[in-house]
């Protein structure tokens, strides 16, 4: 409990700060790295983006790195994105039990811009300056996670990763931590989570003389949420059979490049097989609504899920989210 006040207060007092700071200028298109916004996880997508309490699978480090807790032994995911403009975003985790306590895990996530069509300024002023030729671009995360079980209902852990991005010749790299909590309070089911994203030990310069003296900051994301089982067999508000699992999903997010935004998501259960979700995200020009289903059953001595999550947007390509995952 010690552990988890001081977590506490240190989390409230940064957002107040951040927050503090925003009133006094527009924090819009401050930063580089965006692809780690880019939410990972059907199971989460499909609830809005508001679940950061879910523990016991390694996909879930990307929102909270405790919720590598409860692992039983092992556990991997695999998640395929097709995002915007037809980019390939893919991303992998393993986690595995070490010591009474403790998690360790790994993370790996790639996004490709693929072709991009080259154009120069033309002095001409003809409408088509394409030149024949196309370039690319990807981003790189490489991570290593340590989460510790301090009591069986208190996980905190932390993660750090070396972030790369890449566009024509330029690269730019930087390392950044995340760390975070899990506190589930024994009562209905409901878990608090709180988690701070990309800490970065410098900022990102991609060319040796530029405006910007400084760099590029990354974006430093905050969340807290809770969730509870709404509708269960036990230890929920309403009580049903065991067939029926409801849970409701709540979380903030305040960042250093946007105002701040608040994710709202239902999942149902149905034998502890079957996943229906939809969640929502307020604050956002594009992709509100999102909806989602999964499937869970035993192959041999291990558990294993796939899950799909889609979110809609109006102006852009709707992507699709898909996701394979095991835990042994």
């Amino acid at each position: 409990m010690k552990a988890l006040s001081v977590f506490t207060i240190f989390m409230m007092g940064m957002v107040t700060i951040d927050s503090a700071v925003a009133d006094d200028f527009n924090k819009g298109g401050r930063t580089t790295m965006q692809f780690t916004k880019i939410g990972l996880g059907a199971r989460q997508v499909g609830m809005g983006e508001s679940n950061i309490t879910i523990n016991g699978n390694a996909g879930n480090l990307f929102w909270n790195p405790a919720g590598l807790g409860r692992i039983d032994k092992a556990s991997s995911s695999f998640t395929y994105v097709r995002w915007i403009g037809d980019m390939n975003y893919l991303a992998a985790s393993v986690a595995m039990r070490v010591m009474q306590n403790n998690i360790v895990g790994l993370s790996l996530t790639s996004l490709s811009y693929g072709d991009i069509p080259e154009a120069v300024v033309s002095a001409s002023g003809t409408s088509d300056a394409r030149t024949g030729n196309s370039f690319s671009g990807s981003d790189l995360l490489v991570g290593g996670t340590l989460a510790r079980e301090f009591t069986d209902r208190l996980t905190v852990a932390v993660t750090a990763k070396h972030l790369r991005e890449e566009l024509f010749d330029y690269v730019g790299t930087v390392t950044a931590f995340d760390i975070g909590s899990i506190y589930s309070t024994g009562f209905k089911g409901i878990r608090i989570g709180m988690s701070a994203q990309n800490f970065g030990t410098s900022s990102v310069s991609f060319l040796e003389e530029s405006d910007r003296e400084d760099g590029y900051d990354i974006p430093l994301m905050y969340r807290v949420g809770f969730s509870g089982n709404v509708m269960g067999e036990s230890n929920a508000f309403i009580t049903a059979s065991d067939s029926h699992l409801l849970t409701v999903a709540f979380t903030a997010v305040n960042s250093n490049d946007y105002g701040e935004r608040y994710n709202l998501g239902l999942e149902y259960w149905y034998n502890q097989m079957i996943a229906a979700r939809v969640g929502y995200r307020s604050n956002y020009s594009e992709g509100n609504l999102a909806m989602g289903f999964g499937f869970m059953g035993p192959i041999g001595s291990s558990a294993w899920a796939i899950d799909y999550a889609f979110v809609f947007y109006e102006n852009l390509n709707t992507p699709h989210r898909l996701t394979i995952s095991t835990n042994f």
